[in-house]
């Protein structure tokens, strides 16, 4: 195997970013550059870091929450830190016990975490600085060790971003709505993406049929708009759903008959009732896949300094690799009917 020397890999400067709302459909890879501008502060001390010590010690890497024994992030993580040729080591912590969570994180060697359910509240009182997306949203799902303290970040924001740039052009954005379905912490990330991607407070429109309250709360906090009725929104260029697949909530014929943009923010299964709605209707389907490698990789880069599109080529290729070979191989042979043979 051969690389370019480190010193050099990491002298690489990143291109000028293009403003986050463009005129026209861009790629997942200039979407990417586009929203590491966001994170500059965390990933400039990582990467003054890096040049003083070409050569870091090994670091330990968790993520915390549960379950998470079936997360693809240690493949990702670990996928980007041999490409990296970085030491560090990456591995799944399922637990929902706050001190757990403390002694890693006092550990000398710890390098960071990703965070999911329920820990990304629990946490918080670990953390001596948040960034503004952790304020707004309210919520954290990445923690970085800088300067003797306890830093925290939400790349799940980024997550979503990152995918519908590729679709969602500022003419398709303009004079449009979005919908969010849920009232959780992932509908907290995805009213703060769509605000980054240009739409106005008055045309983000929450949805729980469950508790329509919850969505009025959630609505009031963030300054946009409970739905009542989907079916008399009109004009709705994306819609992003954070509920559980166990909910197996489908869009309506009159919001899929718009065409709008379908983002499914879970991962697995690889195929839910909304997903196969869409299909149906011939929506763009972002899949939760997507969500999780963008923030991912976003994560990286705050961790390590290394520039997310460096990385993205082989963690998305590994991680789609392996989401493949596990879970819609799978999938597709439970579809299979049961071959009968005939004598």
């Amino acid at each position: 195997l051969t690389s370019k020397p480190a010193g050099q890999r990491r002298r690489a400067s990143r291109p000028p970013s293009p403003r986050m709302s463009s005129s026209k459909p861009i790629s997942l890879r200039a979407a990417a550059a586009v929203v590491a501008a966001g994170f500059t502060a965390a990933t400039g001390f990582y990467r003054l870091v890096m040049l003083a010590n070409p050569s870091p010690s090994p670091k330990k890497f968790y993520i915390f929450g549960s379950p998470v024994d079936k997360s693809p992030s240690p493949l990702m993580h670990n996928t980007g830190f041999w490409h990296s040729r970085l030491p560090h080591y990456y591995r799944a912590e399922d637990t929902t016990d706050v001190e757990r969570c403390k002694e890693l994180m006092m550990d000398p060697d710890f390098g960071g975490a990703s965070v999911t359910i329920p820990m990304k509240e629990k946490l918080f009182h670990l953390i001596d600085e948040k960034s503004d997306s952790v304020k707004a949203i309210g919520a954290l799902n990445t923690i970085i060790p800088k300067n003797g303290k306890m830093y925290a970040e939400n790349t799940d924001w980024a997550g979503i971003v990152v995918p519908l740039m590729c679709h969602l052009p500022k003419s398709r954005v303009e004079g449009t709505k979005g919908v969010v379905v849920g009232a959780g912490g992932t509908a907290r990330a995805a009213i703060y993406a769509l605000k980054k991607l240009g739409y106005s407070d008055k045309a983000i429109f929450v949805y729980n049929k469950r508790t329509p309250s919850k969505a009025e709360k959630l609505a009031g906090e963030f300054n946009c708009q409970a739905a009542q009725d989907m079916n008399e929104l009109k004009g709705v260029s994306v819609l992003i759903c954070t509920l559980p697949p166990a909910a197996r909530y489908v869009a309506p014929k009159s919001i899929l008959d718009q065409k709008p943009v379908i983002f499914e923010a879970c991962y697995l299964p690889p195929t839910t009732a909304l997903s196969a709605a869409a299909k149906e209707a011939e929506c763009v389907m972002i899949q939760g896949l997507d969500m999780l490698i963008a923030q991912g990789v976003r994560q990286f880069e705050l961790w390590t300094g290394v520039p997310a599109d460096k990385v993205l080529g082989p963690i998305d290729k590994a991680t789609r690799e392996m989401y493949r070979k596990t879970y819609i191989e799978k999938e597709v042979q439970k579809k299979k009917p049961e071959r009968k043979d005939e004598y």
